[in-house]
Formats: structure tokens, sequence, C-alpha cells
């Protein structure tokens, strides 16, 4: 009883303690899974910290700036992905260059930005956005304007123009940068002489090429010291980024037998009601997965099953259920008509209080508007020579004061539907005054097209899609390989019992997003470069991708540096098969050359023939028909003439040259061409190159596969 009593004394202390040891338990489990996070930088670059928050503010931005520029709501996975990579590129960039810009005290001070903006040396962002389309001149004042009235700008106007001003900061001081380092080009005299000589000095030689192909892969063996001597020989080749290799199965959710025959059910009862029904357009917007859609559409738009038949049906024919894309659909021919496909017109317009988007200025009624546009209807029939300049005064369309209420060519129920219509039953020369939603409007047709036969089409479209229980049937399917192939022996073997369909996705970057069939497969990517994810691991757990589940093992996990030897074996067996077979024709060719210098003999003696190259220069490429040889090249001009060489190893086989002739290049004192040709070359390369070679040296560390 003692005890009960303290503890009841200390019941409230109890309660704390048990709280906190809960709160304890559970954030000790938050903080396993999230510490390591939170204590992570997003990147390094050059020393530089990235922080998650500073990465999102950027993303935001550049999101809704796309979003304004592709009129969108919301953009794709695979948009998002993208600016994610474009943000996380500039931030390199910006971080890297902006050192050596700082470095070299690369600046642009307010004088020279004025100047980009209205003064002699305008930037090519003015001229293109600012130049008035029918004098071709730039308005400096509208700069001007723009730049003394920041202040009165809306936040959001302010935000843009401060874009702007940075885009042309940036590309002016990118621009003076990359010319201190073009303009740094200089070539003396001896190089522009030994490069005039390397386009001008040519030799005649003859040769004899033993192909690799002419020793069998059979008769050499390689050993484990063979490709050690490549791999260290070589070795600077092999650096690589991280990546990973995987294969997978993929378990797709496609809609069962009972899936179709319960959906084909439900479309066979719509069809029964779709051929009484009276209110056509309501019947479609309540029992279609699309909406009922009143426009007139030409021949073949509509599905290729009902497209030729509609054009020559009458008006009321229903065409019963057909499966297109996917979906079952049944139609109805509402309306055939000849149409123009498209039409040109001017209008004026009057809008009246109320009117849709009519300005605050604008008093008059609906009633006064449509005695105003009846009288211009009369006026311009008279004469329609007037309609330009009554537009210019009396039209409410901003736009009229440029165009002169003419609204050109536009197709066929591209307006808003009664001016369409007007203007598609009308006469070219006719003048009509019709309503809108956004007043009256005094019309000139002034063009049409032939027109053709169009047709408006009910669509009735029912998806066929799988059931929850088709869903959840493959789901345990899925799920049963995994929890059943647990080692990638096992994998395999599953994979080749039951015949199922193994994918493979090589060098996958950790910044992935999507693998071959499977799109935003990042949860499947970031369980590939998992810390914990061994090679050979198999995933534990089904990824779901849409209607995919997925279930992978990793293949080969490539970390970043020089690869080593294990993993480029069988990469390398082809060249290290090639460099021995090249060792075993070399003595046989040195014993023939021993024994005569002759290329004819010695061409019969390997089975092959003497090629001539009648004109070979120093820059050249290739060597005759043999292609892409270097090592020839090079060798042949360090020959003298008549001189026979030592065997060559080239890419194809191994090569014996003779010098027939060295025709040596006109003597030259200018070689002002050269250096031009030279320096053209350089400046191409340096805006692309300075930045690699600064990026290649660069310390980058990206951590945002733990992030995204």
């Amino acid at each position: 009883m003692a005890i009960i009593g303290t503890i009841r004394k200390r019941s409230g202390l109890l309660i704390i303690l048990i709280g906190i040891a809960i709160a304890g338990f559970v954030l000790q489990d938050a903080f396993k899974s999230t510490n390591g996070l939170n204590n992570k930088k997003l990147g390094v670059i050059n020393g530089t910290d990235i922080t998650y928050n500073e990465f999102e503010r950027k993303m935001e931005t550049q999101v809704e700036q796309m979003k304004q520029q592709q009129r969108k709501e919301n953009l794709s996975s695979q948009e998002l992905f993208q600016v994610r990579q474009s943000v996380w590129n500039q931030l390199i960039s910006d971080i890297l260059m902006g050192k050596e810009y700082e470095e070299l005290s690369i600046e642009v001070s307010p004088d020279e930005m004025n100047d980009m903006f209205y003064g002699k040396f305008l930037h090519q962002f003015i001229n293109q956005n600012f130049t008035n389309p029918k004098t071709g001149q730039v308005d400096r004042q509208r700069v001007m304007q723009i730049i003394n009235g920041f202040d009165q700008m809306k936040p959001e106007e302010q935000k843009q123009w401060k874009s702007i001003e940075e885009y042309i900061k940036t590309d002016r001081i990118r621009t003076k940068y990359n010319n201190l380092i073009s303009k740094s080009f200089y070539m003396p005299k001896a190089f522009a002489k030994k490069a005039y000589e390397a386009q001008n000095d040519f030799v005649k030689l003859r040769l004899v090429a033993v192909d690799y192909a002419t020793v069998s892969d059979s008769s050499v063996t390689l050993t484990d010291k063979d490709y050690e001597t490549y791999y260290e020989e070589h070795k600077q080749e092999f650096d690589q980024e991280p990546s990973r290799d995987v294969d997978y199965v993929m378990f797709e959710v496609l809609p069962s037998k009972e899936d179709v025959d319960a959906t084909t059910k439900q479309v066979n009862d719509i069809f029964a009601d779709f051929q009484t029904t009276e209110n056509i357009p309501e019947f479609v917007n309540t029992r279609s997965d699309k909406r009922y859609d009143s426009t007139f559409i030409k021949r073949g738009v509509l599905p290729y099953s009902i497209d030729s038949a509609m054009f020559n049906a009458s008006v009321g024919t229903i065409f019963p259920p057909f499966m297109d894309n996917g979906s079952f659909k049944m139609a109805k021919l509402m309306d055939a008509q000849l149409r123009p496909d498209s039409m040109k017109a001017r209008h004026i317009l009057l809008s009246f209080q109320g009117a849709y988007g009519a300005a605050e200025t604008v008093k008059r009624t609906k009633d006064e508007a449509k005695k105003i546009a009846d009288s211009l209807r009369i006026i311009i029939q008279k004469d329609t020579t007037k309609f330009s300049a009554m537009a210019a005064t009396s039209s409410d369309d901003p736009s009229a004061k440029e165009n002169k209420g003419d609204l050109n060519w536009f197709a066929d129920q591209t307006m808003v539907a009664p001016f369409n219509e007007a203007v598609v039953k009308g006469k070219v020369g006719d003048v009509v005054v019709v309503e809108t939603p956004f007043g009256f409007h005094v019309i000139n047709i002034t063009g049409k097209k032939i027109p053709e036969k169009k047709v408006r089409v009910a669509l009735v479209s029912r998806s066929l899609e799988p059931s929850n229980q088709t869903y959840k049937n493959i789901f345990a399917k899925a799920n049963k390989f995994a929890s059943e192939n647990t080692t990638v022996e096992q994998f395999e073997a599953t994979i080749k019992k039951e015949g199922l369909n193994k994918r493979t996705a090589e060098y996958i970057q950790p910044m992935a997003d999507n693998i071959p069939g499977v799109e935003n497969a990042r949860e499947l990517v970031r369980w590939s470069f998992n810390e914990e994810t061994k090679k050979n691991d198999v995933s534990k757990q089904v990824f779901e991708f849409d209607n995919k589940f997925v279930v992978a093992v990793v293949k080969e996990v490539r970390e970043k540096g020089i690869a080593p030897l294990a993993q480029l074996k069988q990469r390398l067996e082809f060249v290290v098969k090639r460099d021995k077979k090249a060792v075993l024709i070399q003595e046989k060719l040195k014993t023939a050359l021993a024994a005569t210098q002759d290329l004819n003999q010695l061409a019969a003696k390997f089975n092959t023939q003497v090629d001539t190259v009648p004109q070979l220069n120093y820059a050249a490429y290739n060597v005759g028909r043999k292609g892409y040889e270097p090592e020839v090249i090079g060798t042949t001009f360090t020959m003298k003439k008549a001189a026979v060489s030592k065997p060559i190893k080239g890419y194809t086989g191994v090569y014996v040259v003779c010098v027939d002739d060295i025709i040596k290049a006109p003597p030259a004192k200018d070689f002002t061409m050269i250096k031009m040709q030279s320096q053209g070359s350089f400046q191409q390369r340096v805006g692309n190159d300075a930045y690699k070679a600064i990026q290649d040296k660069a310390k980058i560390e990206d951590n945002r596969i733990f992030f995204y």
C-alpha cells in the first residue's frame, strides 16, 4: 500500500517522465531518418556551401518564370527535373566564374550599364525587345521611363526588371572575360611556319597493312598481366563519374479480362441510352470521360475507324461502340456544313457597361452601343474606305489604334462564337453587326478560303482501365517476386523460369529522372545510390510508378574517380587482345623485313596487297582508305625518301611504310592567313573550353540525391 501511495503522490511526475520517454523514443526514430539529412549540405562548390533552402528559393523563382513563359499552372515532373538541373548548373557557373571575375577585377560600371540600356552601345536584349517594328528604331525613351519609374512598379514587375538587369550585366562580364582570353592568343612565326608546312608538305607513299583480323582470337591467350599492363599505361583514360547499372522486372498494371467484361457491359448500357436520349450535349457531359465538343471538324481529325464514314453519313447517324487508343467510344453525327478553313475580317467594337472586358471609362448602355454600331454599319456600307479611320477613333478594342481593326486571317472557330458564325455565314464585302459578350461588333468581311465539308460530332468516351482488384493482384504478384527472390541468383533464375521480361538501365547518373520504360524513377535511382545498397543487392521493396510495379537488382556500382581494372576487364578485352596480336604480327614482319625490303614480296608473304597513297600531309586525319591512323602519319613524316619503316602498330592492323617522294611546300614569308585561321579556331573554343577547364579543376560535392 505504501508503494501505491507513493506512486499516486508522484503520478504527475511519472506522467511527465513517461511523456519525455515516449517523446525521446519518437524523436530517436525521427533523428535517425532526418538528422543526417539536416546536417548534410545540398552541395559544396569549391568550398562554398549550398544549402537546401537557398537552392529551393532559386528553384521557386525558376519554376514561376517557366510557368509564366509557358502559361501553365503547374509543371510536369520532367519539367521540374529539368529546372532542378538547370538551377544546379547555374549555381556551379555563378560560383566558379564569380571567383574568376573577382580575381581578375572584371566588373561593369553604372555608366556601362546605362550605355547598354539607352546609350550608344545597346545590349542585344534591348535591341530585340524595344525596337519599334514600324520605324526600326530602338525606343530609348521607353527604356529610360522604365528605369526611372522603377520605384512605382509592382513588386512582380520590379522582380522581372531586376532579372533583365542581372542578365545583361552577367552577359557583359562574361563577354569581357572571353575577350580577355581570346585576345591573348599569339602565334610565333616559327609555329605559324610549322602549321603551314603541316598543311602543305606532302608525301607519296606505299604501305603494306596486316590486319588484326588475320590472327584468330583463339590463338591469343590473355593473362592478368596483359590486362594490368594495358590498364597502367592508359589509366588516366578511365576517369569516371558515379553511375549504376540496374536490371529490373516491370509488372505493368493492365486491364484484366474481368475489367474488359465489366467495362464492355457499362459501355453497352450507355449506348442503349445514347440511342434514345434527346439532350445529347448533356448526356455526353454526364456519361463520358470527356465533355461535349461542339466544334466542326475537318477530315482526318476523328478516330480512323469512323472518320471516313462520318463524312459520308447523314445527320443523326449513330455509330456503335468501337475501341480507339485504349478507350471505348460511340458517336453521333450532329451536323455537317461547308465552312471555310480560315477567314479574314476587320471589326469595330462598341462595348457597354457590364460587357466582358469593358474599360472603366465606358459609360454607355447596351442600347446606346447597339445604336452606334447600327449607325456605323450604315456609313461603312456606303463607303468601306472609311472603315480604318473609324476603327482607330471609335473602336473599344485596344489594338485598333495599331491595326485599324484589321484582324487579318484567322482560323475557323478561333473567334468568339457569334463573331465567328457571322463571318462564316456572310459574304466577302458584307458589313454586319453582331453581339458577343464583349459588346457589339461592326464586322467587314474581307476574305474567305474555299469552303470544305466539316462535321460536328458527339463523342462518348469511356476509358478501359484496370480495376482496384487488378491493381491489388499485380502488386501481390510483384511483392511475391520480391519476397521470394532476395539474391541475384534467385532473381535471374526466376526470370528465366517464368519467362519474364528483364530490362536493363546502364550508367544511371545520380540525378537521373527516368530509366527505360519508367518515367519519374527517382525513388529507384536513389535506392541504387544509397550507401547501404551494394552490388548484386535486390530491392526489398516494390517500387510503384503510375501503373507499373518494379523490382530491381544493382548489377554494377561505379564510384567517382579512376575505374578499377575489375570493372573494365570485359570492356578492355578487345584492345588488349588487339595489342597482343600487334606484337605477334610485328615479330613476323620484322623477320620478313630482315629478308627483303621489297613491299610487293612482303605483301605476297602476308597474303595482302600494297596500297598507294599518292598524297598525304601531316594535318591529314586518314591514311588513304585505311582510315584514322595517327601513328602511321606521325611515323611517315619522320622518314627520309626511299626509306622503309619498321612495323607500326595502328588501330586496324600493323603497317610497313615506304616513302616514295617528299613534296615540300613552296617557301612562304607571310603567314597571316595561317595565324588568322588558328586564332579563329582558338576564339571559337574559348567560351566552352575555358569554363570546362575551370569546372574540371573544381571540387564539387553534389548531395542532391539525398534531397530529391
